[in-house]
């Protein structure tokens, strides 16, 4: 029953996406060593301030994997996931952000029958800080961040995890363009090195984990406020890069949506 109820969850998700008035992109966290998975997320970004250069970003995601022994995305449900998030703009080329997140992931074995109903769980409490440089040359916009996270690890009881505690650091570049004049269809793609330090009893030698490469595309429906974003995501881990997994992702950003009507018939998008 609890197997089924998982199961249905994304696609109740789905279709409250599909029906939803609602501009953002929400990556997929990594999911470790797995063939495939599958990433989808709901959020919506408020502007705080008539200016909008400080902006809230709330996001719910949910996350599944394959078994080892498959490529299906959608075999077992992996990850969910709270996310708060307010970013300021503060210079015209620069941004930083501070941010609150709450994970449930599900951990399964590697060998059959992968505990599919009864799979171990780790609780995650994260804070991170991020400072980014944006900019444009051309057609084509960039941005450079540097991305320092502090995570927390629980069992589901709450007592702490074998590895308690984790200090991260995330360096990301990021290049996108506009397909069209209207600015409503676009292409982004992205690279992210991930280096870290955990605490079991000891702290551990601070290093490079893993790397992300991702492709999007998005969709903005202007009248509607709304944008869609489709990707993909590659994951590469460990230093030699043996190992790598393959993400589907889509989501849905909802830009504005405790705005007046009035207000927002006004807005210059």
């Amino acid at each position: 029953m609890e197997g089924s109820i998982r199961k249905v969850i994304p696609l109740l998700l789905f279709g409250l996406l599909t029906q939803i008035k609602g501009l953002a992109q929400f990556s997929p966290p990594g999911l470790g060593e797995v063939h495939t998975a599958a990433w989808l997320a709901l959020g919506a970004k408020q502007d705080l301030g008539q200016k909008g250069t400080t902006v809230s970003s709330t996001y719910l995601g949910f996350g599944s994997v394959s078994d080892p022994n498959n490529y299906n995305p959608i075999e077992k449900p992996s990850i969910y996931v709270i996310n708060q998030e307010v970013t300021h703009r503060f210079k015209p080329h620069w941004k930083c952000a501070l941010a609150l997140s709450y994970r449930w992931q599900n951990k399964y074995t590697s060998t059959p029958p992968y505990d599919y109903d009864t799979p171990k769980a780790r609780q995650e409490l994260r804070a991170y800080g991020s400072i980014s440089y944006l900019n444009s040359l051309k057609k084509i916009n960039y941005a450079f961040s540097y991305r320092p996270e502090i995570r927390r690890f629980y069992d589901p009881d709450f007592t702490l995890a074998t590895e308690s505690l984790q200090f991260r650091s995330r360096f990301k570049a990021k290049l996108s363009f506009y397909l069209n004049r209207s600015k409503t269809q676009q292409i982004s793609t992205a690279a992210e090195s991930l280096f870290a330090t955990g605490k079991t009893e000891n702290w551990s030698k601070f290093a490079y984990k893993e790397s992300r490469f991702s492709l999007y595309y998005s969709l903005t429906l202007p009248q509607q406020d709304i944008t869609l974003n489709m990707g993909y995501m590659n994951n590469l881990l460990g230093r030699d890069f043996s190992k790598d997994a393959h993400y589907l992702a889509f989501d849905v950003a909802i830009k504005n949506p405790f705005n007046r009507k009035s207000a927002q018939g006004s807005h210059s998008q």
